[in-house]
């Protein structure tokens, strides 16, 4: 490959010293292409430079960044949606813990209500009884 280069480079399509010369080389030899044109034509440079290697890797590669600028965009919104699920539901789990506590502070409550009832009706039942044998 190197040969053919200098071989284009001294004579077949850069004969002169004033002039400018494009090569494309690509993965094989059939992607290779030399082009020279007078210093005075360089807007020649743009329009044969338009389908090169360099190029088509360039515009590989931008729009390898744009799909994985838009995969991590994505990515955070997916995360950014599972955190606020996780914390509704902590927050669901909060209350539920609260509606649980207080209904289990209010049967303690009862309990303790009952048992003085029932302490309370088995006294005056001792008291009523005392009084009836005494």
């Amino acid at each position: 490959m190197l040969s053919v280069i200098r071989r284009d480079m001294t004579g077949s399509v850069a004969p002169a010293p004033d002039c400018s010369l494009v090569i494309t080389v690509g993965a094989t030899a059939k992607d290779y292409r030399a082009d020279g044109w007078s210093v005075n034509n360089d807007s020649e440079f743009y329009a044969r430079s338009q389908d090169s290697f360099y190029k088509k890797t360039s515009e590989k590669k931008d729009r390898q960044k744009e799909l994985l600028e838009e995969y991590l965009e994505k990515r955070a919104q997916a995360k950014k949606q599972q955190q606020e699920m996780l914390n509704e539901k902590i927050a669901k789990m909060e209350l539920e813990k609260s509606r649980l506590s207080q209904s289990w502070s209010s049967e303690r409550q009862m309990a303790k209500v009952a048992d003085a009832y029932d302490a309370n009706v088995m006294m005056e039942t001792v008291a009523g009884s005392a009084s009836l044998l005494g």
